[in-house]
């Protein structure tokens, strides 16, 4: 029987490493991405340009290998520089260079805010060939865990437990010890004494750590915050679905309804209750929309909140959010607040049995708490005397407020127009909401559950961001693929490159001197056109 054999590994053999790379490699692409970046503006920061010693790595090759690996489920340092001496595709694309992890690592720490300059130039790109939506996208926020365990995130609570336990271990052992003094001494004693001292003493330091702890959950509160980690200073438990709890940062995305396209990220750690309007605004700019266009945001039910509802409405979106459930356990279904009419004319209510509730017109501040934004309410009652001679004032005002001689009373919120008029949108369009859910999970599903990147491997806010703009970018360019392919995505890439120099050819014959080059550079820097248009864009341009 006949057998393949390959060439032997002794072989001496003469090729070329192009060769060996596909014409539709996703190593291709990235090199064809980095080369089109104007790097010198984003001014990156590489490890060994200004030391003695070993001289830094480019920032292109860097890019690159950063790209790569991410977009191929590889993200740790030391898994990094294992491609590089392994993967034949990265040794052409970083032209056989092996950085140590030290210097990967280094290189993605130092440059956060320059990853998200890549992410946000990528999406300009992505925009230039119409793969945006025009004017509508999704709202979602995913928690992903932190660097930083649940046994070093305490909150006040937590802090006060174990100090009460220190306290109560610490009487425990000078009664022991106390007990044991009044035995003989003998050798059984006088170890038993020490081994008592010794376990005083470590309460003793244990107990030292957690009053240091307790201060600075004190200067927390000082600044609105309920709890700290010691391990990720930025790190907080977020609540996840099924109640559980997780040391995580909520990363809170906008995506495109045409290509599924992420537009912009906001990486915190808080809940999603007042992150609408930020990444309203930022989806705008993302679209290349103008003050007077509209936009249509849709979001889930934590994003439902009436401050930010007036926000979006007062920057021209219109808002599809899911609308919290607004009732009351203690009131039965048909005396519920939504069965009061409101009546915007005389600014009264009327209640299911026809009778009016009026309003002073002051209005009175409500704060639901430290991680919550005051509000105001205005204040609609019925008069007792009303409510008292009514068959349904046990089920309407209640009994509390009958045996205070009080009627029936409605809290309006400030903020509620805009909440009903976001509940009528979805109420309207229920086909057009029923999109949000398959157009903001695919990135979530994408990254979390196929790449598993649901955790992140820095700590810091600013940090933590610049690797979210790493994954967010190769997401983005992962979906162009899909899109263009390969050798389209490069053709245009290098349409878009040639265009831009060809326009600025073209305005610098316009002057008589070369001299005056730098003024021409200067000019454009300054002008409407590079203001708000970036490179690639301006072969769309009528100049």
């Amino acid at each position: 029987m006949s057998i393949i054999t390959g060439i032997h590994r002794n072989q001496t053999q003469i090729y070329c490493l192009d060769s060996q790379i596909d014409q539709n490699s996703e190593a291709r692409l990235i090199d064809a991405f980095v080369n089109w970046i104007d790097l010198e503006k984003y001014s990156f920061i590489v490890k060994g340009k200004s030391k003695e010693g070993h001289p830094a790595y480019s920032v292109k090759d860097m890019l690159k290998l950063y790209f790569y690996a991410y977009l191929n489920r590889t993200r740790s340092s030391r898994r990094i520089e294992w491609l590089c001496k392994t993967n034949i595709e990265v040794m052409w694309l970083i032209n056989n260079l092996v950085p140590s992890h030290t210097s990967i690592n280094s290189f993605r720490s130092d440059n956060s805010k320059q990853f998200k300059k890549v992410f946000r130039e990528f999406n300009r790109f992505l925009r230039a060939q119409n793969l945006f939506h025009e004017n509508c996208v999704a709202t979602d926020g995913s928690k992903f865990r932190a660097q930083n365990s649940k046994k070093n995130n305490f909150n006040e609570k937590k802090i006060k437990d174990h100090l009460d336990y220190i306290d109560k271990q610490t009487q425990k052992f000078l009664d022991e010890l106390e007990q044991n003094d009044k035995k003989e001494n003998d050798n059984a004693a006088d170890n038993m004494k020490k081994e008592i001292q010794e376990k005083l003493k470590q309460l003793n330091k244990r107990k030292l750590k957690y009053q240091s702890l307790e201060e600075q959950i004190n200067e927390a509160h000082q600044r609105g915050e309920t709890q700290i980690s010691t391990t990720d200073p930025d790190a907080r438990a977020l609540p996840k679905k099924m109640n559980i709890v997780e040391v995580a940062y909520n990363v809170v995305t906008t995506v495109e309804a045409k290509h599924k396209l992420i537009t912009n990220f906001e990486v915190t750690n808080k809940h999603d209750t007042y992150a609408l309007s930020t990444a309203g605004r930022k989806a705008r700019i993302a679209l290349g929309l103008g003050l007077n266009d509209k936009l249509l945001q849709l979001a889930d039910k934590g994003f439902d909140t009436g401050f930010e509802l007036m926000k979006c409405s007062l920057h021209n979106i219109d808002t599809f959010v899911a609308p919290k459930k607004r009732v009351s356990a203690s009131k039965s279904a048909q005396f519920n607040k939504s069965m009061f009419i409101y009546n915007p004319q005389y600014d009264n209510y009327t209640c299911p049995a026809g009778k009016t509730l009026t309003t002073n017109g002051n209005f009175y501040k409500r704060n639901h708490g430290i991680l919550k934004k005051p509000y105001r309410v205005k204040r609609y009652v019925l008069p007792f005397k009303t409510c008292n001679g009514c068959t349904h004032k046990m089920e309407c005002a209640g009994k509390a407020n009958i045996s205070k001689s009080k009627g029936r009373y409605i809290e309006r919120s400030e903020y509620q127009d805009y909440i009903d008029q976001n509940i009528e949108r979805v109420k309207n369009n229920k086909a057009l909401y029923r999109k949000r859910q398959e157009i903001v999970e695919h990135p979530f599903g994408t990254i979390k559950r196929q790449w598993g990147y649901d955790y992140t491997l820095l700590k810091g806010i600013e940090k933590v961001s610049g690797e979210f703009a790493i994954i967010f970018t190769c997401y983005n360019i992962r979906r162009a693929i899909s899109i263009f392919g390969v050798q389209e995505l490069i053709k245009r890439l290098k349409n878009s490159f040639i265009c831009f120099f060809s326009l600025l050819r073209l305005q610098i014959k316009r002057f008589k001197a070369i001299k005056k080059f730098k003024n021409v550079i200067l000019i454009y820097e300054n002008s409407h056109l590079f203001a708000h248009k970036p490179a690639y864009m301006l072969f769309n341009s009528p100049f």
